[in-house]
């Protein structure tokens, strides 16, 4: 890669932190097996942990599908077979709750076409589920004593958007995903995931808490102040709203869509992994066969039809994360098959096949991502490869 355009990233942040839309960043990019460009900036430093919240849905991927391969799962299976909370579906129409035309299957989990919402309050299933978030949250800060499973299974009161498989919405399927898996283990998921994930792939800094001797290390979060993006300290009613008021704790949930903390250095092994078709350091995780499917668009036109975040456009999905279906259309310079996720706070890794790429950002914004911000990291990258 030509190192002197890929120092335009060094530019672009300069830029970024003399305006203060951005106090603290990491940034690692990697081409044909070879660290190209690694940086940090601002407060941030080498070792520093990011709570990476849906950047943890693709680990989730990872976990079902190796369960997938040893037979112990069939994406078609309905989630009832395992989680009874979710045995008899209510769907919200326009007439009132009716029956779900079929049940939830795990393979429309992992597509997020299963009808299930995040709370909100936009729709009857979003208001029921910040209904049943708040119930939870109460008991559990009452002391009360659930399971993952416990939880999953109370959060399948919420009616569905849809019939499954009738759209697509972003929502819980993957903390119900994780849910299956401590079903079919018999492990809390955390358990599992240190197990057969993070250690294997030395991913030593990455869980669902912060240990009390690592907290000097936790990345600082910043909230957006005014609509040019100035930045400061987020406040307590901020870090209560995003989880973090608490983080040497063990949280009341092990979120598979949301829950884990991590490193630039920590997710880049998982992201190596991706990358190399399954394999970490001559250890294999998932097939390559597998592999070719998780990374493929899994939605139909009329799910397509559903899709409406700005980060998407010319992307399907599958799997929890995206794919690049049209490059044209996303203003993008990458490829085809390019996939990848992000996270609430900005975090976000893509992987490129075709060009054996892979970039991996950490920061910690309350409000997310600054969309033009990750555009021009990509371009710069993209703009760099020569070979």
């Amino acid at each position: 890669m030509n190192q002197e355009k890929l120092k335009k990233l060094n530019d672009l942040f300069d830029r970024e932190m003399k305006a203060e839309r951005v106090k603290g960043a990491s940034l690692l990019v990697e081409h044909k097996g070879k660290v190209e460009f690694r940086n940090v900036y601002g407060c941030d430093r080498e070792d520093s942990i990011y709570k990476i919240y849906s950047m943890t849905k693709p680990i989730t991927t990872i976990a079902v599908m190796m369960l997938y391969e040893q037979g112990l799962i069939d994406l078609y299976d309905p989630v009832d077979k395992y989680l009874k909370g979710y045995a008899n579906m209510k769907v919200a129409t326009t007439k009132g709750l009716v029956d779900a035309k079929s049940k939830i299957t795990i393979r429309q989990l992992l597509n997020m076409t299963s009808g299930l919402v995040y709370p909100g309050e936009a729709s009857e299933p979003e208001r029921i589920m910040e209904e049943i978030r708040i119930e939870l949250h109460e008991r559990a800060v009452g002391g009360g004593k659930f399971s993952n499973v416990d939880i999953c299974n109370e959060l399948g009161k919420a009616p569905l958007l849809f019939h499954p498989g009738e759209g697509w919405r972003y929502g819980i399927s993957a903390d119900v995903a994780a849910g299956i898996v401590e079903v079919v283990t018999g492990v809390p998921y955390g358990e599992y995931l240190k197990k057969e994930i993070f250690e294997p792939l030395d991913m030593k800094d990455t869980g669902f808490f912060v240990e009390e001797s690592q907290i000097g290390r936790l990345a600082t979060m910043y909230s957006r102040i005014d609509a040019q993006g100035h930045l400061r300290e987020s406040d307590e009613k901020a870090l209560e709203w995003l989880n973090l008021y608490a983080p040497t704790k063990p949280p009341y949930i092990e979120s598979g869509g949301g829950g884990l903390y991590s490193t630039l250095e920590d997710y880049t092994h998982f992201v190596r992994m991706l990358a190399a078709d399954g394999c970490y350091q001559g250890k294999r995780f998932i097939g390559r066969k597998t592999m070719e499917y998780i990374k493929q668009n899994q939605l139909d036109e009329l799910q397509m039809g559903w899709v409406d975040f700005d980060s998407m456009e010319g992307y399907g999905y599958g799997n929890f994360m995206r794919i690049m279906l049209k490059p044209e259309m996303a203003g993008s310079n990458g490829s085809v098959g390019e996939y990848g996720w992000d996270g609430l706070p900005g975090t976000y890794f893509m992987v490129d096949p075709k060009e054996e790429l892979i970039l991996v950002y950490m920061q910690q914004i309350e409000q997310g991502a600054d969309l033009a911000l990750r555009r021009k990291m990509r371009q710069i990258v993209y703009g760099a490869i020569e070979d």
